[in-house]
């Protein structure tokens, strides 16, 4: 694998002697170019979340501390987390403990019964523009224990309008991007890469498994395939427009939904739709509804190839609506009855002046 797509950290225990040998090769070598140890602290951490009344109490701190280390031994515990593009070597808790520290501020809007059931849960992001913020939100809530992530494409300079990422990862594919963002916070969290994207070939195999998939995609064939395989598995599905902050949740998962989208397109168009290479007007209306899209959305749509490179988008557009994405999927993965609907949330028409009159 090239250096410039290693993605994974290395997870090593120095309480595994092959793992010893491994950290002391990497320190002989000069890959590591940078070691954080702040193992202390958050072990500090660690007890505060469990006694949170010790972060004022030493005595009491102590004694915590006591309880959560009896057994173990101070000098093998943790986790050194290596990261071979940046040279870095992080010591961090381990897994159960890292985890419920770096999620104890969500506590209890996510509770940690529903923390413990999420790691268990999968969800699957197709594209990475878009769905590199839903991706990172889900991340950063853990929202589910396995990504799997499918994008074929590279950062280009006119994606950072709205991908967040360094000069330096231009022309980078972006699930390369989305992948080391996450591990840089998280090593933990497990996650799938689809590097060719999503096609026929692999769809099976990508939304299997999977507890809710997400449509980021452009592609009229892929998001057509998507709903036919996630009926199929019985799989709900979410996709944000990044217009007017329009939010589909299609359940597949409801043995009494009516045809795709709502009910807007049937079987028999939706196989159509999987064997089409371009978007015509009938399409793009089955699935936005173009009539409803925001004025400037709407007047963009037949510059397209023209005066304009592609469908306008924004990064406040596309952050929020990755959030609000995650906060779907989320609360799918917890088997909660969202309905099956389309939800419209346009700030901008709250924030106009006739919104106040």
């Amino acid at each position: 694998m090239p250096t410039s797509h290693l993605w994974k950290p290395e997870l090593l225990n120095i309480a595994v002697e092959s793992d010893r040998i491994r950290l002391s090769s990497l320190r002989e070598s000069g890959s590591i170019l940078e070691e954080y140890d702040t193992l202390d602290s958050q072990v500090a951490e660690w007890a505060i979340c469990n006694t949170p009344s010790a972060k004022h109490d030493p005595s009491l701190l102590a004694s915590t501390l006591g309880t959560l280390m009896a057994g173990k031994d101070w000098e093998s515990f943790g986790i050194w987390a290596f990261y071979p593009w940046s040279g870095r070597l992080i010591h961090v808790l381990p897994e159960d403990a890292f985890i419920e520290v770096r999620t104890n501020r969500n506590r209890d809007k996510i509770t940690r019964e529903e923390t413990s059931t999420l790691r268990s849960k999968t969800v699957g992001i197709v594209g990475l523009s878009v769905g590199q913020s839903t991706a990172i939100a889900l991340a950063m809530e853990r929202g589910c224990g396995r990504l799997k992530m499918a994008d074929f494409d590279v950062v280009e300079l006119s994606n950072l309008n709205r991908i967040r990422c360094g000069l330096h990862e231009l022309e980078l594919p972006k699930w390369v991007v989305a992948a080391r963002a996450i591990a840089e916070f998280d090593p933990y969290l497990e996650i799938d890469i689809y590097e060719e994207g999503i096609h026929k070939d692999n769809i099976t195999s990508f939304v299997n498994g999977c507890d809710v998939v997400v449509d980021a995609c452009d592609s009229l064939s892929i998001k057509a395939l998507l709903r036919l395989e996630a009926a199929r598995y019985g799989c709900p599905l979410v996709m944000e427009t990044n217009d007017r902050g329009m939010l589909d949740i299609e359940r597949y998962d409801d043995s009494n939904r009516r045809g795709y989208v709502h009910g807007r397109i049937d079987e028999e168009t939706m196989s159509e739709f999987a064997q089409m290479t371009d978007w015509t007007p009938e399409a793009l209306d089955a699935f936005v509804d173009v009539a409803n899209a925001s004025d400037r959305g709407r007047e963009s749509l037949p510059k397209v190839g023209s005066e304009l490179v592609s469908w306008p988008q924004t990064y406040t557009g596309v952050a929020s609506g990755g959030a609000h994405a995650a906060e779907a999927c989320r609360r799918l993965a917890l088997g909660e009855n969202l309905p099956d609907t389309r939800i419209i949330m346009d700030l901008h028409e709250q924030l106009t002046d006739t919104a106040f009159r």
